[in-house]
C-alpha cells in the first residue's frame, strides 16, 4: 500500500505506529528489532495488555520487508482507538458527502 500511494504522490509520507513491547518500532528507527523487554532473563510470557497486540513474532515478514517507510511513532491502545475513530469519521463524511 505504501508503495502504491507513494507513486501516485511522491509527497505522501507512511509510517509505523507501534504498541509497547513490540520490535518494529525499533527496526525502523535503529535497523535492530529488540526491546528491552526483550533482554535476556527479562522477558514475560505476556509483558503487555493491550488490545493492538501483533502477532507475537519477532522476525521480518515478506509483506513488511516491501514496506517503504519515512519513519516509525510509539502509539498506545488510547491513540489507536481515537486514530480509528476519527478515520472512520472522515471515511463517512466523505462517503456521505456525494448524496
Amino acid at each position: 500500500m505504501s508503495h502504491a500511494q507513494q507513486e501516485k504522490n511522491p509527497e505522501i509520507k507512511c509510517f509505523l505506529v507501534d504498541p509497547p513491547g513490540s520490535g518494529l518500532y525499533n527496526k525502523v528507527t535503529r535497523g535492530v528489532m529488540y526491546t528491552k523487554e526483550e533482554a535476556e532473563g527479562k522477558r514475560l510470557k505476556n509483558p503487555f495488555d493491550t488490545i493492538t497486540e501483533g502477532i507475537g513474532i519477532n522476525r521480518i515478514t515478506k509483506n513488511f520487508a516491501m514496506v517503504k517507510l519515512n519513519g516509525a511513532f510509539r502509539g498506545t491502545d488510547r491513540e489507536a482507538v481515537e486514530m480509528a475513530r476519527l478515520l472512520l469519521t472522515l471515511l463517512l463524511a466523505s462517503h456521505f458527502s456525494y448524496f
